[in-house]
C-alpha cells in the first residue's frame, strides 16, 4: 500500500445478504458436523453440504431441520 495506509477491508461493504449467508451456512455446517459425531479431517466436506443445502433452499426451505 502506498505511504503506509491500508486497504479497508470492512465487510460492510460486501454484498447485501453475503454475511448473513455466510454466518447461516457456518451455522449449517457445525450443525452438520455435530451430528456427524464431532470428527475431525471432514470441515470442507462438511461446509460444501451446507452451501449445497442452501443453493437447493435459497429462499429459507426445508434446511431449518435439526441435523
Amino acid at each position: 500500500m502506498k505511504n503506509g495506509t491500508r486497504k479497508n477491508t470492512n465487510n460492510a461493504t460486501a454484498a447485501p445478504g453475503s454475511l448473513d449467508l455466510s454466518a447461516e451456512i457456518a451455522k449449517r455446517t457445525y450443525a452438520i458436523w455435530l451430528n456427524e459425531g464431532a470428527g475431525h479431517g471432514r470441515d470442507l466436506d462438511h461446509w460444501l453440504r451446507a452451501e449445497r443445502e442452501f443453493a437447493a433452499f435459497p429462499l429459507g426451505g426445508p434446511r431449518k431441520s435439526p441435523a
